[in-house]
């Protein structure tokens, strides 16, 4: 191989590295949070989630789901600090398979006792905890919060809040190579069962949530973004 062959190779290979380097450097940019409303969709079924800052520290973030399986809503209160998610308030309601299954769920967390009182159903209770605790909007949070791309692939174990108790959750974070060919990040769920979780972050400003996979067992949903705008005043 000529000399030049050989620069003009050593040229593209560096290129690439700078292209890809460009790309991915997220870590360099920053994770910025800002109001918004999105729109997804999945074979006729919808999902209107938002964010919106309620006052000079509180957050409120709510997502409405309609399909034909279940009605899904929840809601969370929370603050940041330093990248970190203090969830102070939740609520889960959910309607499934025409009413034979019912959830409803709320949550106050006071971060100063460590102490979470909540209902599940007709369940009422009060519990001390010591880790980070979310539910799961600020879970979808909190993971573009500690995406790092100096680290990827990179695993996460997150506490999360269900019916009435502390469970937990881990997350594998990667760059996306599917077809789509989107610059984004995919995020699965490491589950010990044969069901199937995953979200998909384009690689904007926002971290904007593209993509969702549920595995419902029985039925699975792709929840696609349809529209994602400013909050309206």
């Amino acid at each position: 191989m000529c000399l030049k062959s050989i620069i003009l190779n050593i040229l593209t290979v560096k290129n690439l590295i700078f292209n890809f380097f460009l790309i991915f450097n997220l870590h360099a940019f920053g994770f910025s949070l800002s109001e918004y409303k999105n729109f997804y969709s999945t074979d006729g079924a919808q999902v209107i989630e938002s964010l919106e800052k309620i006052d000079g520290k509180y957050w409120s973030m709510e997502s409405n789901a309609e399909h034909s399986l279940f009605n899904f809503y929840q809601k969370s209160i929370f603050y940041i600090e330093n990248d970190q998610i203090y969830l102070v308030e939740m609520q889960r309601n959910l309607r499934a398979f025409g009413g034979l299954r019912k959830e409803k769920q709320e949550y106050k967390i006071n971060q100063e006792t460590k102490e979470v009182e909540y209902v599940f159903n007709k369940k009422t209770g009060k519990f001390n905890f010591d880790e980070f605790l979310h539910g799961n909007l600020t879970l979808q949070l909190q993971l573009k919060f500690d995406l790092d791309t100096n680290k990827i692939p990179l695993i996460n174990k997150y506490y999360f809040l269900d019916k009435g108790k502390i469970k937990s959750k881990k997350f594998t974070t990667e760059f996306n190579d599917e077809e789509d060919n989107l610059p984004s990040f995919k995020i699965t769920e490491i589950r010990d069962d044969d069901r199937a979780y995953s979200l998909w972050f384009k690689d904007d400003e926002y971290l904007t949530t593209y993509k969702i996979f549920n595995d419902f067992g029985a039925r699975t949903a792709v929840w696609k973004l349809d529209q994602s705008k400013p909050l309206e005043e």
